[in-house]
């Protein structure tokens, strides 16, 4: 509904869209969105390259580039985020709806990012809450995938018997704790309306 068809309306509800805790949700959550996305971004590109590294030679770390090159970049030569994004669907980490799904996460990462004002003060407009939970399963099943090569290999041998879906990688404890205190802002928002 716009201003012009209800002027009483819009007025209202962009009063209450400036209200300082509004505004402290609209913030929180538009800094978790870009925590996420980064974290993904590092899980996808960072660690599929990692995944190619062969030693330490010199201070630097090696990479089977050759490999590395066929393997992943390969797969989409300009874009190294899709390339390994879909590298990890090969793999099995994601699936091929999930991969598609995080270029609309990317394209609100975008948005928040870039055009944040709007998000603050049109009333008709919010973040897109959908997004940051496909977000948030999409993180978990790729940090799955990379506790699984870890598990593999041996990192967890000295702890004897251990069940994958135990294990929970410290970067995921400290988004939990994020998500757990803009849940707790949620919460004094929705107390002082």
């Amino acid at each position: 509904m716009s201003y012009h068809d209800d002027p009483a309306g819009y007025a209202a509800r962009l009063e209450a869209k400036l209200a300082p805790a509004r505004i402290r949700a609209t913030l929180a959550f538009a800094g978790l969105y870009q925590i996420t996305h980064e974290m993904i971004k590092q899980s996808v590109v960072d660690e599929v390259r990692l995944f190619y590294r062969t030693g330490f030679q010199d201070r630097v770390w090696t990479y089977d580039e050759v490999n590395y090159e066929a393997q992943v970049l390969r797969k989409a030569p300009k874009n190294k985020f899709r390339a390994s994004v879909l590298w990890l669907v090969e793999g099995g980490a994601l699936t091929l709806e999930q991969a598609d799904r995080l270029t609309a996460i990317y394209s609100h990462r975008h948005e928040l990012s870039h055009e944040l004002i709007k998000y603050i003060i049109d009333p008709d407009l919010e973040p897109d809450l959908d997004l940051l939970t496909d977000a948030l399963t999409i993180l978990k099943a790729i940090r799955r995938f990379w506790t699984s090569i870890e598990l593999d290999i041996g990192t967890f041998e000295d702890h004897g018997d251990v069940d994958l879906d135990e294990i929970v990688p410290l970067s995921l404890m400290a988004l939990q704790q994020c998500i757990d205190a803009y849940v707790a802002g949620l919460d004094e928002v929705d107390q002082s309306e």
